[in-house]
């Protein structure tokens, strides 16, 4: 077999591998994504007509990290095919949240199952017949109810004079959040400010603090900068700092105008019930609540930026970073392993009033898969290759 035969099958073989999904991994910031398992829950029916199918979905949080996680609206479906990324309840990510949500789902998702097993459950909420698809759309419904303002229909079922068991523990988890809605569970990491503007080189940039819920050392250090250095009050050296510590940056003096980016990391975080994930930049897909606990990597940054004299009274222009530190920057920043099955589609307006994602109506049975169009489009470009290889090869042996 001639070489250039050989190095068309190792193309059309590393091409193929590719579009069977043995390639590289994407970077870690990609990671935290739905994956196609989901757990199914009963069908629920609305207050006022209409009905809502729910489901417990798995969100990849890190490289091996998986936790469960509720859907956080209602009204919006799940892209397949979206990146996840932490975010704050009051940056409007779930914008039809009730202001006491935060605290509420939190208590919710931290109470219910899968955090909480099925005979834990059973027997905090007196709901002994319940099962584990009856939990899940209880868990949903109750989660809805404070980010959709969402209520279950409470008609009895013929012959009976008990509520569902599902209504009955849909009632014991908004009685419980009512009576002892918990905290924001925090971030997984997180430095503050998210920004430094404007800053003079002459003293120390800062304070930055931390905010995690590792229990180790948090790794900081600064891209950017040649000369900037990481330290604590005392100015002595910073890199590694725990939670709540607070750390600056320090230039010398004559430093010019620059721009540079303090990083944080952790390699065990835990990922708390009712913490919330949204599309990674902006992207739009259905917010995701976590329901359970994980232990995962986490990284952080802040931009910083400073001027060559200390600010006056009349605001300077914010510097731009050179090619350099740019590039600097770029090529020292860490993968951030953040801190996602049903493709988005248009949704439509139950009887109620309500509007439900069409991922969420009982009469839609789409598969949990994502698409496989870019593989086949590597896997016929790489055909198309070996054969054009293979036509030239016979062509030239045959007028030799």
């Amino acid at each position: 077999m001639s070489g250039l035969m050989r190095r068309c099958l190792a193309a059309a073989a590393a091409a193929l591998a590719f579009a069977g999904g043995s390639a590289v991994p994407a970077a870690a910031e990609d990671l935290s994504r739905v994956a196609p398992e989901t757990e199914q829950g009963a069908t629920i029916r609305l207050a006022g007509g209409g009905a809502a199918e729910t489901a417990l979905y798995r969100l990849m949080v890190g490289d091996d990290a998986a936790v469960e996680a509720y859907c956080a609206d209602i009204s919006t479906s799940v892209d397949p095919q979206a990146a996840y990324a932490e975010a704050a309840w009051e940056a409007g990510a779930a914008p039809n949240a009730a202001p006491t949500a935060p605290g509420a789902v939190s208590w919710i998702t931290a109470h219910s199952y899968p955090h909480v097993g099925l005979d834990r459950l059973r027997e905090a909420s007196g709901v002994a017949a319940a099962s584990r698809a009856q939990a899940i759309a209880a868990t949903q419904a109750a989660v809805w109810h404070h980010t959709n303002g969402v209520d279950l229909e409470r008609e009895r079922p013929q012959g009976s004079d008990r509520l569902p068991p599902t209504v009955r523990l849909y009632d014991y988890l908004l009685e419980g959040a009512r009576r002892e809605a918990d905290s924001d569970p925090g971030a997984t990491l997180e430095l503050t400010p998210d920004r430094v503007e404007g800053a003079d080189p002459a003293g120390p940039i800062g304070p930055l603090t931390v905010h995690t819920t590792s229990p180790g050392p948090v790794r900081v250090w600064v891209s950017g900068t040649r000369e900037g250095r990481l330290t604590d009050a005392e100015g002595d050296a910073a890199e590694q700092v725990g939670d709540g510590d607070e750390f600056f940056l320090r230039l010398p003096p004559e430093t010019p105008a620059g721009v540079a980016t303090v990083y944080a990391e952790v390699t065990d975080a835990r990922v708390r019930p009712g913490r919330l994930f949204v599309g990674k930049d902006g992207v739009q897909t259905q917010p995701l609540v976590v329901a359970d606990t994980a232990v995962t990597g986490a990284t952080a940054s802040v931009k910083v930026d400073w001027v060559a004299e200390a600010p006056s009274s009349e605001a300077p222009p914010r510097p731009e970073p050179s090619a350099s530190q740019a590039a600097e920057a770029d090529a020292a920043a860490p993968p951030s392993p953040s801190s996602s099955a049903l493709s988005a589609a248009s949704p439509s307006a139950s009887s109620a009033g309500v509007v439900v994602a069409e991922d969420r109506r009982p009469d839609d049975n789409l598969a949990h898969t994502g698409t496989w169009l870019g593989s086949l489009l590597i896997l016929g470009l790489a055909l198309v290759a070996v054969g054009a290889a293979v036509l030239y090869l016979t062509r030239h042996r045959r007028s030799m």
